[in-house]
């Protein structure tokens, strides 16, 4: 069904294992890969799983794969994003469909515009880091050969991104450039990505695949539009290249216009930029747009600090901040937090002026994530653990503002009765009913850290948040492998290893767009691709059972009448009852037949999923029957 490359998907499995185990505990999307076993990971990588499972589709069929629910990642202004949290697979599906693009994209942009996003399909590269650092470098440079800056800001990026403008970018350049693709694959691909994305564009914890799409694809048509203007255009400029990172887009130039001129000309280039992201449905942050004197460019970049370094040696936290500026900074939040004036925007603040070292380029933001996420003893210190103990007393609330980086940390002081007054704050808001999703985000950071070690936290998540606690039950407690191994839908690898023609490409995108229209609550539709599904498998079991499977392929045309269905499921409990009812919904389906009666009668939605059930029903017992009879 899938067309993409074993290649591909193997090398998205092996960056993904070759990601640190520390960095893998920090992201829930991520952290199902820490579950799984030296031998898991084998079998996973290897081209059996691959062709068995992932290009036959088999994984679709089983439930688990499609838990696609909301991941409660924070922004800097204390709103959370629009993610999704997928199943480890999908996830994995996700990343090697978006490889698959790349590698057959062939980018019309000028080649001195530079293109940087969260991770590097050409190099193999599924984390931001590496990228993000060599972006900053990149800018850092070219800022040496000029003498002023645009920076611009997309609004509300990835909600607004268009999928059938994408998809119609990626087909009309594949046209162009004369890549052959199947229409059924990208419909595949669009559908898929939509699914993820619950009905948008799939904003997916570290997914290079979102990321690329994103920026190299959806960005390219204005950022070649307004590199062609600026060159035939403005005349008064004498030089000039571009710089994007995902949304934010940087111009860099000269101009033989004098400093006090310049306004003009950058208005009409902002304007252009402008109406070429309407086109897309984008709109500037014009807030957020501005230019500058090229010198003053650091201000506008965030470094990563990581690895990096820092006046010929690597760069160490500690040789930056000290107990006395950590104390300085809890001492600020306390003064706001019991003067009642502690938000968002104020915690903001506090850190952009406490963690202001002048004597580096780098920004507090980046200081204060490298002084929670890196290794060193300032926690266990006396006084900074009585600060934060008074701070959770008097209103846990303020781990709120930062729930990430507030649990960290919480967590690093290693204190119990320290954190036991946290854990009793989020007991307290779910006994009392007041339970948010900020809650939900502290838990969730929480469970990361403690590899999800605290029975009665987890059943609170799951009395809050259901969704999130599935995804911990069947991929975090144990590998998600066993999890597929040990599903409900036990038929299922009965079916792949017993019953499935492998060469049949069809049978999982029915399946697949069945799928795909019950998440969009279209029953109609999803009715007429499930009974076509159980029409073809029938064939397959058929297949089987009469003992057919050496003289070639399964007898599709055989099964669309009552009498064959009855005649394959005899002796199956109201099978005869099941097949009619399902038939007289096909047949009076107006997506199935002329008659289009179903819109005359009172057919509910109950109806409608009854019957699929019924169905699946059949399936799973005559593969049951077959079991026994074999054994």
């Amino acid at each position: 069904m899938f067309s993409f490359e074993y290649a591909d998907w193997k090398m998205i499995c092996s960056q993904i294992g070759l990601q640190k185990r520390g960095r893998k505990r920090m992201y829930l999307q991520w952290y199902p890969f820490t579950c799984l076993s030296a031998k898991e990971k084998e079998k996973l990588i290897s081209e059996t799983f691959f062709n068995d499972y992932i290009k036959s589709g088999l994984f679709l069929y089983y439930s688990e794969n499609w838990l696609i629910t909301n991941n409660y990642i924070m922004k800097g202004d204390g709103n959370f994003r629009n993610a999704s949290l997928v199943s480890p697979i999908m996830y994995l599906v996700a990343l090697t469909i978006g490889k698959s693009i790349s590698k057959a994209y062939q980018s019309e942009r000028q080649p001195s515009i530079g293109v940087f996003y969260a991770g590097n399909y050409d190099e193999n590269r599924l984390y931001y880091k590496k990228d993000y650092d060599v972006f900053f470098k990149t800018i850092n440079d070219l800022s040496q050969s000029y003498k002023y800056f645009i920076k611009t800001d997309i609004k509300d990026f990835f909600p607004n991104i268009d999928m059938n403008k994408l998809f119609d970018i990626i087909n009309l350049r594949f046209t162009e450039t004369g890549v052959q693709i199947n229409q059924k694959d990208l419909l595949v691909y669009k559908e898929l990505l939509l699914c993820l994305g619950q009905g948008e564009f799939p904003l997916i914890e570290n997914c290079a695949a979102s990321s690329f799409l994103a920026t190299v694809v959806y960005l390219e048509i204005p950022d070649t539009k307004l590199y062609s203007f600026i060159t035939d255009k403005e005349s008064h400029i004498t030089g000039f290249t571009m710089v994007r990172y995902v949304d934010d887009l940087y111009i860099l130039f000269n101009s033989d216009l004098s400093e006090n001129m310049i306004t003009p000309m950058v208005n009409r280039i902002v304007n252009t930029y402008s109406s070429e992201l309407k086109k897309l449905n984008l709109s500037l942050n014009r807030g957020k747009t501005s230019w500058k004197l090229a010198v003053d460019i650091n201000e506008e970049l965030k470094k990563s600090l990581y690895d990096e370094q820092f006046n010929g040696k690597e760069c160490n936290i500690t040789d930056l901040v000290d107990s006395d500026l950590l104390l300085e900074f809890l001492g600020d939040i306390k003064e706001s937090l019991f003067n009642y004036s502690l938000d968002a925007v104020k915690y903001l603040e506090l850190i952009n002026k406490v963690f202001n070292i002048s004597q580096t380029e780098y920004t507090p933001q980046e200081i204060y994530n490298s002084l929670v996420y890196e290794k060193h003893p300032l926690f266990s210190s006396k006084q900074i653990i009585e600060m934060l103990f008074s701070l959770v007393c008097f209103d846990y609330n303020f781990l709120k503002l930062d729930t990430k980086r507030l649990t960290i940390m919480l967590l690093k002081t290693q204190n119990g009765d320290l954190i036991k007054t946290m854990l009793s704050k989020l007991f307290e808001a779910n006994r009392k009913g007041v339970w948010n999703i900020y809650d939900t985000s502290l838990a969730i950071n929480y469970l990361l850290q403690r590899n999800f070690n605290h029975v009665d936290l987890l059943r609170i998540l799951k009395h809050e948040e259901l969704p999130v606690y599935l995804y911990y039950e069947m991929f975090c407690k144990s590998s998600f492998l066993v999890s597929m191994d040990k599903s409900k839908q036990k038929y299922i690898s009965e079916f792949g290893a017993s019953f499935f023609y492998k060469q049949d490409d069809k049978l999982f995108f029915l399946y697949f767009m069945y799928m795909v229209e019950m998440k969009k609550s279209n029953y109609l539709s999803a009715f007429a691709y499930y009974k076509n599904f159980f029409d073809r498998l029938s064939a397959h079991l058929a297949h089987a059972v009469n003992g057919n499977q050496a003289k070639g392929k399964p007898n599709y045309k055989r099964y669309y009448k009552e009498g064959a269905f009855k005649q394959l499921y005899a002796g199956i409990t109201d099978v005869d009852k099941i097949i009619k009812k399902a038939h007289e919904i096909r047949n009076s389906n107006p997506l199935s037949h002329s008659s289009a009666g179903l819109l005359d009668n009172n057919n509910t939605a109950a109806d409608i999923l009854s019957s699929i059930e019924q169905l699946g029903n059949l399936i799973e017992s005559k593969i049951a029957e077959y079991q026994t009879q074999g054994s």
